[in-house]
């Protein structure tokens, strides 16, 4: 197999989640892509066909699930807990100016994307005479991470080691700056990066391979390295075996492409429907060639029996194409980890935190093999440096908190918390904001009550509800 070849694995696993890439793209990606998802009619001419495709909007919702969980997962910023030069580095994690919870962001959406995306940990080697650690500072020699997409990656092999398996061969597609290129120029080559670490090895080997115009894709360098072992670490969001995945948005994405399609002959119908259909009966064509048609402007015929009527769309294929595109918005929206169009009127709070807790459990499984994966590459950084640093990061689970209701209030109050529980859940919940100290509140509230202490809060006070096999 060449070089550049992409693996079996590889391209199915992209195959899958190409609908998803394509729609989170936009409406005009869509219409450039014609007939790949929205088909031809039988006879339908090219310039109708044309028109009916530059006629059809998108109704993003994938990208609006996407960016659901990207906003949930990071209301607040992943931070290392690292008070040394660990943490000095995650300001600057790729060395690309990505600060460590900016580089997790993109790592995380594009698993969410494809159902897996990797992280790697790199580090530059050092040229010869720099052998101190103060040296390697100095020309910031030091470990990075590296965010690879399913896209980047042609293929991988595996062997097993201590009955676990192991990655031993890494291929990967990157784009490097032509040396030989103008200096104002941005051209770029494509260079494919091997890793190997064959049975036997004891450290990882490099080769680069750069394409030319007569001879293809041949070696250019090759180095050794002081890798025990291929620093790669997947982000799962989807996962069918190691390092294999499956898109979590595809049933999502097959109600948004048909939606896509439902759309576009709703607003193919509209345009006939809205214009009436002339009838010419007795007319000559001779009469009409050449005619002009609209206000103002009238017709002259010889034949005394012609006449001109209009047929007028009845309007039932009109109502069934709205309500079908309510429908999959609808099925979208049950879907969707966060709802993409508001909940109908009759849902119940029961429901909606049955739904939330559906949905934030898949969330929390995510940001749980994030969060681990992340932790494992800080941990392969200290070891490539030879340094001690904690290795843990701190990520917000406030995304696990329902969306509080007037019926939750409600309930919550009937159950005769106190005042202090209260505030908590409602500041858990969001309707509180995070800067606001529960303890001061609590103290400016019994000062506002002229220094009294709060009343009994028990159920039997407040004629609220009691909790039921409470005693």
């Amino acid at each position: 197999m060449s070089v550049e070849k992409q693996s079996a694995v590889v391209a199915a696993m992209l195959e899958a989640s190409e609908p998803i890439r394509d729609l989170i793209k936009g409406g005009a990606h869509m219409r450039s892509l014609g007939t790949k998802y929205l088909p031809k009619f039988p006879m339908e001419t090219d310039k109708a066909y044309k028109a009916r495709v530059q006629g059809s909007w998108l109704f993003d919702g994938v990208g609006k699930a996407m960016d659901d969980y990207v906003d949930r997962l990071f209301d607040k910023p992943i931070e290392s807990n690292d008070e040394g030069e660990l943490g000095g580095w995650c300001d600057n994690i790729d060395l690309e100016g990505r600060d460590l919870s900016n580089f997790a962001q993109d790592v995380f959406k594009a698993s969410v994307r494809d159902g897996v995306s990797f992280i790697m940990v790199d580090a530059p080697p050092r040229p010869d005479g720099i052998v101190t650690r103060g040296q390697a500072q100095a020309m910031n020699l030091r470990p990075y991470m590296v965010q690879l997409e399913l896209s980047d990656i042609l293929g991988w092999k595996t062997r097993t080691f201590n009955n676990a398996p192991i990655i031993s061969q890494l291929r990967i597609m990157e784009s490097v700056a032509d040396p030989s290129a103008d200096e104002f120029d941005e051209k770029k080559i494509e260079q494919i990066r091997v890793l190997d670490h064959p049975e036997g090895q004891a450290f990882v080997s490099v080769r680069l391979f750069r394409k030319t115009d007569k001879d293809g894709w041949q070696l250019w360098d090759e180095y050794g390295t002081q890798f025990p072992q291929i620093y790669l670490a997947p982000v799962y969001t989807g996962r069918t075996g190691y390092l294999k995945a499956k898109p979590p948005l595809a049933r999502l994405a097959e109600l948004n492409m048909a939606h896509w399609r439902s759309q576009s002959d709703q607003s193919n119908i509209m345009h006939y429907a809205r214009v009436p259909l002339k009838v010419f009966i007795g007319w000559d064509k001779e009469d009409l060639d050449g005619t002009a048609q609209g206000a103002g402007y009238g017709l002259v015929t010889a034949n005394e029996n012609a006449k001109a009527e209009t047929l007028e769309h009845g309007g039932t294929a009109i109502d069934s194409g709205r309500e079908e595109l309510k429908d999959l918005e609808q099925q979208m929206q049950w879907v969707g980890l966060q709802l993409v169009m508001s909940k109908a009127a009759g849902a119940t709070a029961t429901g909606d935190m049955i739904d939330e807790k559906k949905s934030t459990s898949a969330l929390s499984r995510w940001a749980d093999n994030l969060k681990d994966a992340l932790e494992i590459c800080l941990g392969w950084m200290t070891d490539i440096a030879g340094i001690e640093g904690d290795t843990d990061v701190s990520m917000s689970r406030d995304f696990l908190s329902v969306a509080m209701n007037t019926q939750d209030m409600d309930v919550l109050v009937k159950m005769g918390l106190s005042r202090e529980l209260l505030l908590k859940e409602a500041k858990r919940r969001g309707l509180v904001s995070e800067d606001v100290d529960i303890e001061e509140e609590l103290e400016r509230q019994l000062i506002d009550g002229d220094g009294e202490e709060f009343g009994d809060q028990t159920p039997a006070a407040t004629g609220a509800m009691p909790i039921p096999g409470a005693t």
